[in-house]
């Protein structure tokens, strides 16, 4: 864990145009965190689910609604070889799904389940798995969060070394002052709803759950985009590992916390004391040689720099930049040219980088990408095919037959 880019894959600049973007919320700080997560092992008799074998379900479809009660009348009306039924029979009888009595078969209830929910359920006893809970409401977390691959909740040393880095924006821990609930398991184990369920990573079902008593305190970063709605009330979305779009369910928890809204607020509010934003943007317009110019202070507060179409270009400030922000450490503004032809030829450099030659893109993609980054930069939407013939003039000669080649595409319909 040696820096924010691992632990976020994905740039701040990113996140606040999404924001801005996509979910109208015009961003005025951006804040990163380390939220608190309660890993808690335990040990459970769990019933999972898996797809039915085609004769399996065929038999149990039997039992339950067609009247049928040996393995005799099982094999006649499905055509079948009566030592196969027999065998599939006992199999099922073993995992708990058929019963004998008195020379007839019947479903058990985990049989009966089964078929209604069209999923073979199989009880496996004294399972251990580790669950997680945010710790601000012991609220459990989505599959999403249990990937390996993505999500690095950090505990210990490797908390203290993000903390003690020098990479920003700085991370600041949440921290608590509550135990793990154990009610919390209780009521997850009560969940019933298999869709639900399988958002919460949980098997089918989970009985006599038993922690284990080493619930660990573990930290998941996050990045805050704080801003401003439509309609001129405050509001925040968060980002974390799982994807480059908002993590709805932590920004749900956030939203609920008000100890860390109060805290974000008055942060900003120290910000704004000492016009941390405004500094950081005069003193990137005088690295840039560009500080003729002065930042300006825009109605929510933030700041944009608006600067010449000279200012832009291979010997300049990149194309790429036109319409996104800048962030340094927790700060950051917004870069602007008022050239509407200068910000067409950003339109195409941001899309050269996307959707060059060579890149797998669908044309709903492209026209999708194409859409969003006009709004950005306050142009009209064009066509793909206009776009390719723009590509071409300027010299992007990859991107133009990229675009050509999406214009002539049928979209299924």
């Amino acid at each position: 864990m040696n820096g924010v880019q691992r632990l976020i894959p994905f740039r701040p600049e990113r996140l606040l145009e999404d924001a801005a973007v996509e979910r109208g919320l015009a961003p005025t700080r951006l804040h990163a965190l380390l939220l608190p997560v309660w890993q808690v092992e335990i040990r459970a008799t769990v019933t999972e689910g898996e797809d039915f074998h085609l004769i399996d379900r065929h038999l149990e479809r039997g039992l339950a609604y067609g009247g049928l009660t040996t393995v005799a009348e099982l094999a006649g009306f499905f055509a079948l070889e009566e030592p196969l039924v027999a065998q599939a029979v006992r199999f099922l009888t073993r995992t708990g799904h058929i019963a004998e009595h008195d020379g007839r078969l019947a479903l058990t209830p985990l049989g009966l389940r089964s078929v209604q929910d069209d999923r073979r359920y199989v009880v496996t006893r004294e399972d251990r798995r580790k669950l997680y809970f945010e710790a601000l409401s012991c609220t459990p977390l989505s599959r999403a969060h249990y990937d390996e691959r993505k999500v690095t909740p950090l505990a210990g040393d490797a908390v203290q070394k993000v903390l003690n880095g020098h990479q920003f924006p700085r991370f600041t821990m949440v921290s608590v002052m509550t135990g793990f609930d154990h009610e919390a398991l209780t009521r997850l184990a009560a969940r019933t709803d298999r869709e639900e369920r399988d958002r919460l990573n949980l098997p089918a079902a989970l009985d006599q759950v038993q922690s284990l008593g080493g619930e660990e305190l573990v930290h998941l970063p996050v990045h805050v985009v704080h801003g401003l709605r439509e309609d001129g009330r405050s509001g925040l979305l968060v980002y974390s590992q799982v994807g480059a779009e908002p993590d709805r369910e932590l920004t749900a928890v956030l939203e609920r916390a008000d100890g860390i809204l109060a805290a974000i607020a008055a942060e900003e509010r120290e910000a704004e004391h000492h016009e941390a934003s405004l500094r950081a943007a005069e003193i990137w317009l005088d690295q840039q040689n560009l500080a003729a110019h002065r930042p300006r202070r825009r109605r929510d507060g933030t700041y944009s720099v608006s600067l010449p179409a000279s200012a832009y270009g291979p010997d300049g400030i990149p194309l790429t930049r036109v319409g996104s922000y800048t962030v340094r450490g927790s700060n950051f503004f917004h870069v602007w040219c008022p050239d509407e032809n200068l910000r067409k030829r950003a339109l195409l450099a941001r899309l050269d980088l996307r959707l060059g030659a060579g890149r797998r893109v669908t044309r709903a993609d492209a026209e999708a990408h194409v859409d969003r980054l006009a709004r950005q930069l306050d142009l009209a939407v064009p066509d793909l095919q206009r776009l390719s013939q723009g590509a071409d003039r300027v010299g992007h000669k990859g991107l133009a037959a990229q675009l050509a080649r999406l214009a002539r595409d049928q979209e299924p319909g």
